[in-house]
């Protein structure tokens, strides 16, 4: 069961909003934001002093906090911007040769695409995948795959749909033929449970700005440790090896680049070490209320929202079979009524993304059963709307 007390403790600054925007961007709990804003008025009282030193113990802190959640060792959690720098990572940096094919659903977010329609100028085959019920399942899958094979690449949940792909299926058919599983977790980590070792997980990139309760421009990224062996990464810096020299030394070795074993290797730089506090921060208290009373509380409510939708015209774009939800729930909605469906949501303090006539809810810890019945009220108008338009002089 969900600690609703510390849901509140945490959320009150959203008093009477009704937020159900996270599939675009999370607004941060109150640990979450003395942990941002903190950083920096702790650099700034500290002058400075010491803040590489202190910030990368954040990071190795924060490691261990993501590694708990997905079910990863701390050495295979590498911190990037977003999930698009870590898709690219691996993307540009695996050894992905001419004629090998990659193999991705037709749903994809840019995040999660335009790296690998780069790739093909390397001669790597994209296969795309038609997806049917608002996602793609190993049945369609296996038809585009051969002996050259490198990976199937797809989103954990499909941010258009809510469709919540079979990861364990997926996962346990890549183990046996030798393929890469890379998957977009971004509109999961935090919301559902995903466990990287049960689900054969073999990369995994997410941003902190949705399910994992942080902000924009810090994210991370699981790799297991026989795929960072592989991996060149696109860039490099000190914090990536182990043959540097500390100032005001000199490098003298100038021949090659002794990597980081672990995923280390994929950093480069100073990262955004207010950003990953935030990450840390959302973590913990992710892992505090526990992912699953998570998963279970944010499946309750897509149970009763579905339910009740049940009684209305308004078409459900998200997939039929249980096993497929996810928390994520796209309703279509009669665009020549768009201005009046904007102010019914107003009205009601709903919050959510609208776009291409349909609206999408995203569940997380902090909705209630209160914010559904809400939300059921507001879909009822927007019903009235839909039949009104239909209706004939």
């Amino acid at each position: 069961m969900i600690n609703q007390k510390l849901i509140e403790q945490e959320f009150s600054h959203l008093n009477e909003i009704v937020f159900l925007d996270v599939s675009s961007v999370v607004i941060p709990p109150k640990s979450v934001q003395e942990a941002y804003f903190g950083y920096t008025r702790d650099y700034i009282a500290n002058f400075g002093e010491d803040v590489v030193s202190t910030s990368w113990a954040l990071v190795h802190q924060t490691r261990a906090d993501v590694a708990s959640l997905i079910g990863a060792d701390a050495s295979e959690i590498g911190f990037v911007k977003n999930t698009a720098e870590g898709i690219g990572i691996i993307a540009n940096g695996y050894p992905f040769q001419a004629g090998d094919n990659v193999i991705i659903p037709d749903l994809e977010h840019s995040s999660n695409l335009f790296a690998w329609i780069r790739l093909q100028e390397k001669g790597v085959d994209l296969r795309v995948v038609p997806s049917q019920h608002g996602g793609v399942d190993l049945t369609q899958i296996t038809p585009f795959i051969d002996r050259r094979t490198k990976a199937i690449v797809l989103s954990a949940v499909q941010f258009t749909t809510g469709f919540y792909s079979d990861l364990y299926e997926l996962g346990a058919f890549c183990s046996q033929q030798g393929i890469l599983l890379i998957v977009d977790g971004i509109q999961a980590i935090g919301r559902l449970h995903l466990d990287v070792k049960a689900m054969n997980i073999s990369y995994l990139a997410c941003g902190g700005n949705k399910g994992l309760l942080a902000t924009l421009g810090a994210g991370f990224v699981y790799c297991q440790s026989d795929i960072t062996e592989q991996i060149t990464p696109p860039y490099a810096s000190y914090q990536s090896v182990r043959n540097h020299v500390k100032p005001p030394a000199i490098t003298t070795n100038f021949r090659y680049l002794d990597w980081h074993i672990d995923a280390r290797k994929l950093e480069s730089g100073n990262l955004n070490y207010a950003g990953i506090a935030a990450i840390g921060a959302g973590v913990r208290l992710i892992n505090q209320l526990g992912i699953q009373n998570i998963e279970q509380h944010v499946l309750s409510l897509d149970r009763r929202l579905r339910s009740a939708l049940a009684t209305t015209s308004l078409r459900i774009q998200t997939p039929v079979d249980p096993k497929h939800h996810s928390g994520i729930i796209c309703i279509d909605y009669p665009q020549a009524q768009e201005e009046h469906v904007i102010e019914i949501l107003k009205g009601k303090r709903i919050y959510a993304t609208m776009r291409g006539g349909y609206i999408r809810f995203g569940l997380h810890a902090y909705n209630t059963e209160t914010h559904i019945q809400t939300v059921v009220s507001a879909l009822e108008e927007i019903n009235a709307l839909n039949s009104d338009s239909h209706t004939t002089p």
